[in-house]
């Protein structure tokens, strides 16, 4: 990868809603493209992206979740809710002046962006959702028989027991499960560091299971629709999510369908970025 593949704009900080992100931004006058990470990582996840994004005439602009990266990290859980981290999203969207932004996350990133995209559809241009589908679609994967699969869920939820877990006998358990990490080295050394590991377990902390099922099939998100263009990316040697919660993803869909099923482990676009980049390069073209 050449150097402005890696990184073309500098970090700066943007205040919404009491917290401060930190932010990536190309600028000039291409249509926007929003890139959010998941766990456990930070912007630096779409570095090999960004700088693509931009030599192709798009503005393109990477996210640093609070709790993650160099954003804000709030002391109270329930402000990593997806719900209120979907708020920020347009938030950040009002405070950079765009109106409608092409949106592509991974991970975490997808699952508050499937929501956020059904609730503010206006905002959107198109989406692009990395290994991760519909919070429903990967409960029903679980009932289908592969709760054993994501019982790491249950796992962060236990904010002590998750570290243990995985920093026990050396670290093992972390090594064998981000073995395919570009930067595994770089957040083992975060999470036994001393310093705030928050972004370890927020997540599934601050949207338990319980709440997920109450929303998505007793509360306001029960019948909402994703009505942009939206696309999945899935890798089939993912050590972390089933194929079928992504791929079954067209039935919340009510416009344009695209789904890619690729090589590669859980983190692709630091993997694979050529090919991430090259079927990003064609969605966007064909969307945009």
């Amino acid at each position: 990868m050449s150097d402005q593949n890696i990184t073309v704009a500098a970090t700066k900080l943007v205040k919404v809603r009491g917290v401060e992100y930190a932010i990536t931004d190309t600028g000039g006058s291409g249509p926007p493209v929003m890139l959010l990470h998941g766990w456990p990582d930070d912007k630096s996840l779409w570095r090999y992206q960004i700088g693509y994004l931009h030599t192709l005439g798009f503005r393109a602009i990477s996210v640093d979740w609070i709790g993650h990266g160099e954003s804000s990290a709030p002391a109270d859980v329930r402000r990593y809710h997806v719900t209120q981290l979907g708020a920020d999203t347009i938030a950040l969207l009002d405070e950079l002046e765009i109106e409608r932004v092409h949106l592509i996350a991974h991970d975490y990133g997808a699952t508050v962006s499937w929501e956020t995209v059904a609730n503010y559809p206006h905002r959107f241009l198109s989406y692009c959702a990395i290994s991760v589908g519909h919070a429903v679609e990967i409960l029903r994967d679980m009932l289908m028989g592969n709760v054993l699969h994501y019982l790491w869920l249950v796992l962060h939820g236990m904010d002590q027991a998750s570290r243990y877990w995985y920093l026990s006998h050396g670290a093992k358990r972390f090594k064998d499960k981000f073995a395919s990490h570009p930067d595994g080295n770089r957040i083992l050394a975060k999470l036994t560091d001393g310093s705030d590991s928050r972004f370890w377990t927020i997540w599934e902390r601050a949207n338990p299971a319980s709440d997920v099922i109450y929303r998505h099939f007793l509360r306001e998100q029960r019948h909402k629709r994703i009505v942009v263009p939206t696309m999945g990316i899935y890798s089939r040697n993912d050590e972390w999510m089933t194929q079928g919660q992504l791929s079954r993803c067209y039935q919340y869909v009510d416009a344009t369908w695209r789904y890619e099923s690729i090589d590669g482990g859980h983190w692709v676009p630091l993997e694979r970025p050529e090919e991430i980049n090259q079927i990003l390069g064609s969605w966007l073209a064909r969307v945009g």
